[in-house]
């Protein structure tokens, strides 16, 4: 297991580890390149293992190993599809299609590999991890529940920046709570919350500065929240119910809703 994966173990003793930031280097030498599909092949390994509570096939292991098994050639200088940039779409491939089998899980644990694993391959690919992985797609189940009837918003630039400035607040403030209370609480599932939410709330604060027009950094940062509030879920259960935890998820709650326009804090 090579040393990245051998540093995890840190945040057990209450340190915070550093959200994972991409270089993107006009190109990545061969050497380089092997490293970084040997620790996708590692994270994904580590990601197909993890103990989940899939309600039928557990297909997505399989899925997730056959990506694993991709990187680990592609280290060897075997790419599954002519080049190292092809090759890391069809990892993305596996992981996307992992994440729409019907009623299969995915643990906070198996998100936090599969984020190593994705950031590795944005680096090869110089492309933003977004564009590549799936992170907000409901995943299907075998008696799909109606679909509901909404309402599609829109915004002048100037409300969509002070909507998405409004849900930012709300979340900074969600990361200074799980931040502090991870030092006390010491579980792994609250430092993962945490640095998972370190990083979303990164990458928000990118976009709210970058000031991009169009759906973009509003639709992402709403899809990042849909995802971190139902890990909370997942790991705040009725058996745990921890009461510091639902605090946060309500925060985060917030700032979906203020993302998606849904408070009626702007006037239309």
């Amino acid at each position: 297991m090579n040393a990245v994966l051998e540093k995890q173990p840190a945040k057990a003793q209450g340190r915070k580890a550093k959200p994972a930031t991409l270089t993107h280097a006009p190109a990545t030498s061969v050497s380089e390149q092997s490293a970084l599909f040997a620790q996708v092949g590692d994270f994904l390994t580590l990601a197909s293992g993890t103990d989940e509570d899939h309600a039928f096939s557990g297909e997505s292991d399989r899925l997730l190993s056959i990506g694993a098994m991709i990187a680990l050639d592609a280290a060897k200088g075997k790419f599954s599809n002519t080049n190292a940039e092809n090759t890391v779409y069809d990892i993305a491939a596996c992981i996307n299609t992992a994440r729409l089998v019907p009623d299969d899980d995915e643990s906070v644990e198996r998100t936090l590999h599969i984020n190593n694993a994705a950031e590795r391959l944005a680096i090869i690919a110089d492309t933003p991890v977004h564009q590549m992985i799936f992170t907000d797609v409901p995943r299907p189940t075998r008696t799909p529940a109606p679909a509901s009837v909404s309402k599609h918003k829109h915004f002048t630039q100037a409300q969509r920046n002070e909507l998405h400035w409004l849900a930012y607040t709300y979340m900074e403030c969600a990361g200074s709570v799980i931040s502090q209370y991870a030092e006390h609480a010491n579980s792994e599932e609250v430092f993962a919350l945490r640095d998972l939410l370190g990083t979303y709330c990164e990458s928000t604060d990118e976009a709210i500065k970058a000031a991009e027009s169009g759906d973009g950094p509003l639709a992402d940062t709403s899809a990042d929240l849909s995802k971190i509030i139902n890990l909370f879920h997942a790991v705040n259960h009725d058996d745990r119910s921890d009461q510091v935890l639902h605090g946060v998820n309500h925060l985060l709650m917030s700032a979906k809703r203020i993302v998606d326009g849904d408070l009626g804090v702007l006037d239309e």
